[in-house]
């Protein structure tokens, strides 16, 4: 898949404790394309209606209206058609733009491979919902129904999207792992 980049790395538990930042595992979960292409294409269409409005037809306030939905509507597929997954010793980041999910290791219980169950968080993006009754976080492109559930010691469930999702298990477990194994 273009854009997708993934970046498996092993590393020794001593270099693990010298370095709490090492970089396990990173992925760029991108929406999918026929998607991503149908609302670029309604959002240039609303900025060229919107600029044809103000200059051709000088109706200014149906103009900026459809000029602004256009621009906010470019802005929310920029922020929301990539998800950015890092699994580093000291935790699973998941972001879309500035705004995510950060679990520090020591929180995490276990991670497995699972399908997106739409049903338990209501859509994409960024999501808080129930899944099988325990409260969690979804974070997920649309039309992509491949994850992994990370689930918590504090008995909360989290979703994060991947298109590779039993690398990012492994790594999550790895870290859950040797967190619990240090403390032995």
């Amino acid at each position: 898949m273009i854009g997708d980049t993934i970046i498996p790395v092993r590393a020794s538990k001593a270099h693990a404790e010298k370095s709490s930042g090492a970089l396990l595992y990173s992925e760029d979960v991108f929406a999918q394309r026929r998607f991503a292409i149908v609302v670029a294409a309604i959002a240039v269409a609303c900025v060229g209606g919107g600029l044809w409005l103000l200059l051709g037809a000088n109706q200014v306030s149906d103009g900026v209206g459809l000029l602004a939905a256009g621009t906010l509507l470019a802005g929310i597929l920029r922020l929301f058609a990539v998800l950015h997954v890092r699994v580093q010793n000291e935790g699973l980041h998941a972001r879309f733009g500035p705004w995510g999910l950060n679990l520090p290791a020591g929180q995490i219980d276990s991670a497995r491979a699972e399908t997106y169950r739409w049903g338990s968080y209501y859509g994409w993006g960024m999501r808080w919902g129930r899944d099988e009754g325990r409260p969690g976080r979804a974070m997920s492109v649309p039309f992509l129904r491949s994850g992994v559930i990370v689930e918590t010691k504090e008995g909360g469930r989290h979703y994060i999207n991947s298109r590779r999702p039993e690398e990012l298990a492994a790594a999550v477990n790895r870290i859950a792992e040797d967190l619990d194994g240090a403390k032995v």
